[in-house]
């Protein structure tokens, strides 16, 4: 009986890996078991045995479980076949942490392998490689005990060149003065901003002026010291007078600007020029002091609103008629003279501090705003909106000139020391767009007075 049992140990202790450790315990059990019903004399010691082994493969199975691997393939999508000794970067994210970094080289079948990763949910992983001038990601990846292994596979290389997935989902072009060492010839600052969305499941691109291309957009005629406020790759073809991104779009949406200078020419200034995608809403800034206004009928009369105790005036396309992709944009601004009169409601808040930004170069706070101006919904506003936001037009009308200056003054250095509390994060957005919004409509209120009495 003893020779059985021993047998059936060790056979069970050899086979443990097509078996789980649960059914070598049930196994170990029923060895006891028998040695019981037997009487066997050495029936305790075996089952004490079988526990003990059972334990110790419990231990060294949860020891070998604790790192993990990630693997995977990449292929180069042009020639179809796999892309060999080429580096990948393994990036390591821990909490409170640097970024630690492995390399390794795919073999000569595009396979990469990185061992002994630890298995801890606090961590997760960025795999990258970079290709033609193209990075290639994939990322958050966690290991753990229920996933000890991932395969990544990049394919390299692989574009789509379907223009009707992008869009341009806001354009902004903020006109301003021109640097102070510029002669004083009539220009002007023309910065723009962008957020495009590329709606494909892969990177697009397409070609310009014979060069593969991210993407290529317009540029008014005569404009001159182009230059890149992003990290994104931007350059102007002399051949077409275009912006081009030298680099594939990334799916998902992208923001990015540029400023440049533009003269005013027989009292116009002409930002016009060929769209080559659809554009959704489009907005220009001006400071109410230039008094330039749109003579495009798609542009209602402006909303006039505070940046930086200066007024401006935000002209916008009508909410429900966007710019199709290949038409050309009459943007000519003219200036003195005054456009049909059409409603428009912006309802956008944060577009003013974007501009705010803009007028200090702050590019990347300027993008940050306008992504958190599309994420609030005009229905949440509508109900944050309380009662005691609205304006007391009686109260301003029983004061003097004087003292309603005082408050115009007032209401403009509240505005815009809102906009540098939230800049500098001391606020939070949700209270910054509810108070925002209060001293604007009390300031657009005090304006109305002074202009009724004739002080505008």
């Amino acid at each position: 009986m003893a020779n059985l049992v021993s047998t059936y140990l060790v056979s069970a202790f050899w086979t443990r890996a097509r078996y789980p450790v649960g059914a070598l315990c049930k196994r170990a059990g029923l060895v006891g078991a028998l040695c019981k019903r037997a009487k066997c004399p050495v029936g305790a010691f075996w089952t004490r045995a079988c526990i003990a082994i059972t334990a110790m493969l419990v231990c060294g199975m949860s020891v070998h479980a604790e790192v993990g691997y990630i693997h995977g393939r990449l292929t180069d999508k042009k020639l179809d076949k796999p892309l060999a000794a080429h580096p990948v970067t393994l990036n390591v994210h821990r909490a409170n942490a640097d970024v630690e970094t492995q390399e390794t080289v795919t073999d000569e079948n595009g396979d990469y392998r990185f061992d002994e990763l630890p298995l801890d949910p606090s961590l997760h992983y960025t795999v990258a490689t970079t290709y033609e001038g193209s990075e290639y990601t994939e990322e958050d990846l966690v290991l753990s005990t229920w996933a000890p292994n991932l395969t990544v596979n990049l394919d390299i290389g692989a574009m789509s060149n379907d223009r009707s997935k992008i869009r341009v989902k806001t354009h902004m072009l903020f006109i301003g003065p021109p640097p102070e060492d510029h002669a004083p010839d009539g220009a002007v600052s023309v910065r723009e901003i962008l957020q495009v969305e590329n709606q494909n499941d892969l990177p697009f691109q397409t070609v310009h002026d014979g060069k593969p291309v991210g993407l290529h957009l317009g540029l008014p005629r005569g404009h001159e010291g182009f230059q890149s406020r992003t990290s994104h790759e931007l350059a102007v073809s002399p051949a077409t007078n275009q912006v081009v991104m030298t680099t594939p779009l990334p799916p998902g949406q992208l923001e990015f600007g540029y400023v440049y200078i533009l003269h005013v020419e027989d009292a116009e200034l002409d930002l016009s020029r060929l769209l080559q995608f659809d554009t959704e809403h489009l907005y220009i800034l001006v400071p109410e002091r230039f008094n330039f206004r749109p003579q495009s009928k798609r542009f209602g009369e402006p909303r006039r609103e505070a940046i930086h105790n200066l007024i401006y005036n935000i002209y916008s396309n009508q909410e429900n008629e966007p710019f199709p992709a290949g038409a050309r944009a009459d943007l000519t601004l003219k200036f003195g003279v005054a456009s049909q009169e059409t409603s428009a409601d912006l309802g956008q808040m944060a577009l003013i501090a974007v501009a705010a930004a803009l007028t200090g170069g702050f590019f990347v706070a300027a993008l940050f705003m306008l992504r958190n101006a599309h994420n609030r919904s005009k229905t949440t506003e509508a109900a944050e909106t309380h009662e005691d936001a609205k304006p007391d037009a009686g109260w301003l009308g029983k004061l003097d000139d004087e003292d309603l200056e005082d408050v115009r003054v007032a209401r403009l250095e509240f505005i815009t020391y809102l906009d540098d509390a939230r800049k500098n994060q001391h606020i939070s957005e949700r209270v910054y767009n509810r108070l925002r919004r209060e001293q604007t409509e009390r300031l657009s209120a005090t304006l109305n007075q002074r202009k009724a009495r004739g002080l505008e």
